[in-house]
């Protein structure tokens, strides 16, 4: 499942604003590195999920994530934003790290729950979070998944 991590989806120091405004950079690198055909339908599957309940975490962690026939292979897209959004997270900070879990429809129950449960695993260590929050480009937050992300 590695191969979900790859370096060039990974986005550090963004300057985003809304929650919408890191949605539409979500798709939009899914688009491009190919792994959804359909930047609105992403865009959609993300808020829908969002409606159904938060994926804000703890100490400024999101982890959006969607599932929709429009992805054609899974992928992690991971955002790191200059500033908290507001993400009605479960200790109610805003969020600035955004882990994106995109899968196909087909893998709803299989892909998607493996891998969504590695990635909750890794952000209850408080460890793990502070050094991914400290990191200070897109190698190191790359190279602190990868050596602990269990899948």
């Amino acid at each position: 499942m590695q191969h979900l991590l790859n370096r060039n989806l990974i986005r550090y120091n963004m300057n985003l604003f809304t929650q919408e405004e890191v949605f539409e950079n979500i798709a939009s690198l899914a688009v491009e590195y190919g792994i959804a055909t359909n930047k609105n339908a992403v865009i959609n599957g993300l808020k829908h999920r969002e409606k159904e309940g938060t994926t804000g975490f703890f100490d400024g962690f999101a982890i959006p994530h969607t599932q929709v026939n429009e992805i054609i292979r899974p992928g992690i897209i991971i955002l790191v934003n200059q500033s908290g959004i507001e993400w009605n997270s479960l200790d109610g900070n805003p969020a600035k790290f955004f882990i994106s879990l995109l899968i196909p429809e087909k893998q709803r129950g299989t892909t998607h729950l493996e891998v969504l449960a590695a990635i909750s695993r890794l952000l209850m260590q408080e460890e793990i979070r502070a050094a991914l929050l400290n990191a200070k480009d897109e190698g190191e937050i790359y190279s602190i998944i990868k050596n602990n992300l269990e899948l």
